[in-house]
């Protein structure tokens, strides 16, 4: 079979790495753009703070609200307008560079009184293993105990078999163990905080933190023996038969209940999301609400605006013109060092007016909302129709919706919250999915706790209230808040 040469010609479009990078600096939150603001001054000395015009920005700019013929689409991050070649001639104004400022123009009163959340603490399996160092164990059983920490998943237990870690061990490692040895670090790993970690199993862990207990009633003794011998009659509330089987009394029965209800099925959830790396949640924008009128400020960055250097603009000229080499390559660098600060302090630039006008497109929609605080006055809301509003894309919403805070009188809220699915009525209004999951919260409270609410009984009674959804329906809407089945919400 021959080989053909053929030549064609078609049409792609590629992102430049500016683009890329100005779709990032977008999508960060007020705390990290500070820090990626200073990662660039470091490696860009063309970039400096103007402290002078911070002072006439605070001044100028305390209440000033963005033009919306300011804003700058998505189209000029598809066409490449931003970082594009710029002439020399340009570099040389220096009036031209003096435009070329980064400052918050929309600023609330009272900036410094932001609300911030800090959540700091140190690693989930760390924690294990500075217990484990404390107990009085040989260096192998530290060695063995910290690898099985690893090898605990996220909620808490161990699920891989004791043969398979040996196995690993021996030949990834080099270390011969035996599953017997493997069992007695385990037991060590049962007594660290909280109790619980290392369980194979639920009832493993529920009588590890039962038999942890340090004074052990006639009700905790009645509790394991419920776990011990009739777990699969307790996870199907067979109680009648565990009862009979086990020979307690009705009284007996509820009270070793009770102890087990207190117990936790998943004693890393809590312990692993406390121990998430530090991060700090500063709001991007303030709303103020004052009789029906309701305004929305974008929170002014810690740091004064930047500038281009003046240092490196007065060398621009002075090497311009220069017939040295080497000078002439100085020019050279210093022109893409400034060029590289003008395409910056401009996306920057962008980025803020696209964040105001945005938000301000959010808060229009939902200013119900935030008048009330109520969540069931919010409306429903996509991305797509914010997107279609401001003539900009879909994507641009999705990354400031997903990082991006607005700090209210009912707390600091994730724009992304803001947006929620709409579901018609039987009337065919269309109305937000957490007003129908507040009453189905309501329906759930007003149940007989005896005899509950089954999905499609749920569904029937929204249906009496105008809202037809499907009994699957209900039940997404019943796991995402939370709500156990009809069997577990059954009380004897």
């Amino acid at each position: 079979m021959a080989i053909l040469q053929t030549q064609s010609q078609k049409q792609t479009q590629k992102l430049t790495s500016q683009q890329i990078q100005l779709h990032n600096i977008l999508a960060l939150p007020t705390v990290s753009l500070e820090q990626y603001i200073a990662n660039e001054m470091a490696i860009n000395p063309a970039l400096e703070f103007d402290n002078e015009g911070a002072e006439e920005a605070s001044d100028d700019n305390s209440k000033e609200e963005t033009n919306d013929n300011d804003f700058k689409s998505d189209d000029a991050i598809s066409e490449g307008k931003l970082g594009e070649d710029y002439d020399h001639v340009d570099y040389m104004d220096r009036e031209s560079l003096d435009d070329y400022k980064y400052e918050a123009n929309n600023h609330a009163n009272e900036d410094d009184k932001r609300e911030q959340v800090y959540l700091e603490s140190h690693d989930f399996t760390t924690l294990l293993v500075d217990q484990l160092n404390l107990l009085l164990i040989s260096d192998r059983e530290v060695q063995l105990g910290s690898y099985l920490i690893n090898s605990v998943e996220n909620d808490g237990y161990l699920r891989r078999k004791m043969a398979d870690i040996a196995d690993e061990l021996s030949f990834v490692q080099n270390t011969f163990v035996t599953e017997e040895e493997l069992e007695s670090v385990l037991k060590l790993i049962h007594r660290l905080e909280p109790v619980g970690i290392g369980a194979r199993n639920l009832r493993e862990c529920l009588i590890l933190q039962l038999e942890s207990k340090r004074e052990k009633t006639k009700d905790t003794f009645n509790a394991i023996k419920i776990l011990n011998n009739g777990m699969e009659d307790l996870s199907l509330k067979k109680f009648d038969k565990i009862k009979n089987e086990l020979k307690l009394s009705e009284e007996e029965l509820e009270d070793a209940l009770i102890e087990i209800k207190k117990l936790n099925p998943t004693p890393a959830g809590s312990a692993r999301e406390n121990s998430k790396s530090a991060i700090t949640i500063e709001p991007d924008f303030s709303v103020t609400v004052s009789e029906d009128k309701v305004e929305l400020f974008l929170n002014s960055s810690k740091h004064p605006p930047l500038k281009i250097s003046d240092e490196y603009a007065e060398m621009l000229s002075a090497y311009a013109n220069a017939k040295d080499r080497s000078l002439r390559e100085a020019s050279g660098f210093i022109k893409s060092k400034v060029e590289s600060a003008k395409w910056f302090i401009e996306a920057l630039q962008q980025r803020e007016k696209t964040m105001i006008t945005v938000a301000r497109a959010i808060v229009k929609h939902q200013k119900k909302f935030f008048l009330t605080g109520d969540e069931s006055d919010l409306r429903p809301l996509i991305l797509k129709t914010i997107a279609e509003e401001i003539n900009s894309d879909i994507s641009t919403i999705s990354r400031i919706a997903s990082s991006k805070y607005i700090q209210t009188v009912y707390g600091t809220i994730l724009i992304k919250d803001l947006f929620v699915e709409g579901l018609s009525t039987v009337n065919g209004e269309t109305v937000s999915t957490n007003e129908v999951k507040l009453k189905l919260l309501e329906c759930v409270k007003k149940e007989d706790k005896t005899n509950p609410l089954s999905d499609e009984e749920i569904a029937k009674q929204l249906l009496e209230r105008n809202y037809s959804i499907a009994r699957r329906t209900v039940a997404k809407y019943r796991e995402e808040l939370k709500i156990p089945s009809k069997n577990f919400r059954k009380v004897a």
